[in-house]
């Protein structure tokens, strides 16, 4: 496999899992804004 291949793949690589982790913790923050400010009953 030629070098640049495995340049490109590892870097889509590392860009997925970053966006992912990045969207994971908007997430988390979202549910966890939400469920503070939610009343407890």
């Amino acid at each position: 496999m030629p070098l640049f291949q495995i340049g490109s793949y590892s870097h889509t690589y590392i860009g997925t899992t970053y966006r992912c982790q990045r969207i994971k913790r908007v997430l988390l923050a979202h549910i966890y804004r939400n469920h503070i400010s939610m009343p407890t009953y």
